[in-house]
């Protein structure tokens, strides 16, 4: 049973290019985040840790570190290992071993395998041809800052690469109704940003913006330098505006299925909190203990009162019956359920988690 003392706000430094697109989407997440050192509240997906597995091997090919299948073995068990150690000491034991956790554990590991033969498939690169891996580029104003992935330059011109892991486009509707794939919008977000960055640093602009996922495909990422520097603009003004909000005590959340679902700070937000009054489509639930019972085979159920609705969540464990039966007729927030076909009525998950 977790609890949430009072929140200290902490002015925004910096934001990374990865970073904007969720902060331009809802500010207080930024805010919560900072407030908690970056130090989510619930969980983390294991599919995260193994993207970074993923990313930190896509790193060490392109750096020459991994230069044969028998080095790219050793240093995969040992970035698992790195992994699988961090989820212990965090106390997500429950995602270990990753590969029983994480949906085609084996399948990705040999599409990044695949990304080994790009070396000795490619032709002999010109000794003019420059390459810098996870190169740092920071704004004049160091407001802005980040590691781009790749940046290959040449006298032809110069590309900025950045590598993902996990699916880079969705499908979107066309006015015609037709659907077609399209680059997330965070992504091109990204990618314009550490173009603007590149160019500060430079003094030029890159030719090309490109992601790559695990299977090598390449998608290009369109873009002008008006775009670049606009969003560059865009980016600082929010930072400006979300440190304001501080001292004005203007800050609001910007709830919704999208921006909520998966932000591991929600047990801090008191309008996603306001917002599971009304709203049970949601796999957290939140209300006051009216009853907690103990079954035979040692299961326990709790039901919960949220205004005029009764909500039962099932499928605790025997040890959690003095903790939650010392809570009747206090409120408390349960998150990471799975719904059940019947209304109103949950279970628990292995990474369920409560907070009073």
């Amino acid at each position: 049973m977790y609890k949430i003392d009072k929140i200290v706000y902490r002015e925004i430094v910096r934001i990374s290019p990865s970073q904007y697109h969720s902060m331009k989407n809802c500010a207080y997440k930024s805010l919560l985040a900072a407030a908690f050192e970056s130090k989510p509240l619930l969980p983390v997906s294991p599919n995260a840790y193994y993207g970074t597995v993923l990313h930190k091997m896509l790193e060490m090919i392109t750096k020459g570190v991994i230069k044969n299948e028998n080095d790219f073995n050793i240093l995969f068990d040992k970035q698992v290992i790195l992994q699988e150690e961090n989820l212990i000491e965090l106390g997500y034991d429950f995602f270990v071993p990753l590969q029983k956790n994480v949906k085609d554990f084996g399948m990705k590991k040999v599409l990044l395998k695949k990304h080994l033969k790009t070396i000795s498939e490619n032709p002999e690169f010109s000794s003019t041809v420059k390459f810098y891996s996870e190169k740092w580029l920071e704004s004049k104003d160091k407001l802005i800052a980040g590691k781009v992935d790749l940046i290959i330059e040449d006298e032809l011109g110069n590309e900025i690469i950045d590598f993902k892991t996990g699916a880079i486009t969705h499908d979107v509707l066309d006015d015609d109704g037709e659907i077609f794939s399209k680059i997330k919008e965070e992504y091109t977000d990204q990618l314009k940003l550490y173009a603007q960055l590149y160019f500060e640093n430079t003094g030029k602009f890159p030719s090309k913006l490109s992601l790559i996922d695990l299977t090598k495909q390449k998608f290009a990422v369109v873009f002008t330098q008006s775009e670049c520097e606009s969003i560059f603009i865009e980016a600082k003004k929010l930072i400006a505006a979300t440190n304001r909000s501080i001292i004005e005590g203007t800050y609001n959340a910007n709830t919704s299925e999208k921006n909520c679902k998966y932000c591991l700070y929600r047990p801090a937000c008191s309008s996603f909190l306001k917002l599971l009054d009304s709203k049970h489509t949601f796999n957290d639930v939140s209300g006051t203990v009216r009853n907690v019972v103990k079954y035979q085979n040692g299961n326990i159920n709790i039901l919960l009162e949220n205004r005029e609705s009764n909500i039962t969540v099932t499928g605790f464990h025997s040890t959690k019956y003095d903790d939650l039966n010392a809570r009747k007729d206090k409120r408390i927030s349960i998150f990471n359920l799975w719904k059940e076909a019947a209304e109103l009525v949950f279970s628990t998950t292995k990474t369920t988690v409560i907070y009073e």
